[in-house]
């Protein structure tokens, strides 16, 4: 082959390489629309924010270039929804990392006990600290994980008579979400196993569980204020829930730059304040709910508190030794947790 059909071949080929590129690049300004999927009933607090306030900020932040529709009915059950976004089911959907026992380790950094009392501070200290020290150790792997948020703090409701000393829990059937509330039931002597919230009803009214560890926005929506009649709380909450906004990477990475930096301002942080704001309200909600049925609220007393930590420092203890397996020194995210819910308590 002479020089000048070698140079002849390479111009074609460069040319050819330089179209496809061209052809499969997002357009600049291009409209794209992000199928969003969740599994929370229609009345629920993360149903309106799926359906509301986020899709505005994330329109505003990308200029009207990027639109969420969401499904209203999810192609994948609750516990499927990582496995659901990852196969391209939908783009984005939200998932609790509790539903998958023994899938994620991490994420139990923020369910443990004694946190913070409300939402929004624990959403957002756990996406700073999520960020710092939990993401490179890459346990989303498969998907990407846009933002780290918690619903209210977990209280201890029962049906027929209150819980107030760590001796209560002997013989008690307790239903758990999952992750260190399954933990923490066991420590404290409780019968305790993991159900999902769409079977709260029946398994309480039909005495299959004589309590549940549940944040306070079950009230209203659930009709659970019909059965709970004693709630015990205790400060920062007998559990917290870890949840996570994720998307599919295929569809991440096939939009711009520009796209995928509005996603990036319409999630993380800010979308962690939002989710734990719309929370903190609909736990208002309920408590207000509740109180008007006449149910009972027993704030825990020092002791039972001290006994409750006494008890769960073993699990504490053992979930420190099994993240510095996975290079992560669990003693010290967990100091900085508690650090950054202060930061946050304080407005920085």
């Amino acid at each position: 082959m002479s020089v000048f059909t070698r140079r002849a071949v390479l111009r074609v080929s460069l040319a050819t390489a330089m179209t496809a590129a061209i052809c499969h690049a997002p357009l600049a300004g291009a409209e794209t629309t992000l199928i969003v999927s969740g599994w929370t009933g229609p009345g629920h607090h993360f149903t309106a924010l799926m359906t509301g306030d986020w899709p505005k900020l994330v329109e505003k932040e990308s200029n009207g270039r990027l639109k969420v529709r969401y499904l209203p009915k999810a192609p994948m059950t609750a516990p499927q929804t990582f496995d659901g976004v990852r196969n391209g089911l939908v783009d984005i959907s939200f998932t609790t990392h509790g539903l998958t026992p023994g899938r994620f380790l991490l994420t139990k950094v923020v369910e443990m006990p004694f946190l913070a009392n409300d939402a929004a501070t624990l959403s957002v200290a756990y996406q700073r600290v999520f960020e710092r020290h939990l993401a490179k150790a890459n346990e989303h792997d498969g998907v990407v994980p846009l933002a780290m948020f918690t619903p209210g703090p977990g209280h201890l409701m029962a049906t027929r008579k209150p819980i107030t000393a760590v001796s209560d829990f002997s013989g008690l059937k307790l239903r758990v979400p999952g992750g260190m509330s399954l933990e923490l039931g066991q420590a404290v002597g409780a019968s305790a196993f993991v159900r999902p919230a769409t079977e709260l009803y029946e398994i309480l009214s039909s005495g299959i569980v004589d309590a549940a560890f549940l944040p306070a926005d079950v009230f209203g929506g659930w009709r659970l204020e019909e059965l709970i009649k004693h709630v015990t709380r205790v400060p920062g909450g007998f559990y917290n829930a870890s949840f996570a906004l994720i998307m599919n990477p295929a569809k991440y990475n096939s939009l711009s730059p520009e796209d995928q930096a509005a996603l990036r301002r319409a999630t993380g942080e800010a979308f962690s304040r939002i989710a734990g704001q719309a929370s903190d309200k609909a736990d208002n909600r309920g408590w207000e709910i509740y109180k008007k049925t006449g149910g009972a609220v027993h704030e825990a007393s020092p002791a039972f508190v001290a006994d409750v930590k006494k008890r769960f420092e073993p699990v504490e203890a053992a979930w420190v030794k099994d993240v510095a397996k996975l290079g992560i020194d669990g003693k010290a995210v967990l100091e900085d947790l508690r650090r950054e819910i202060k930061n946050v308590e304080a407005g920085r």
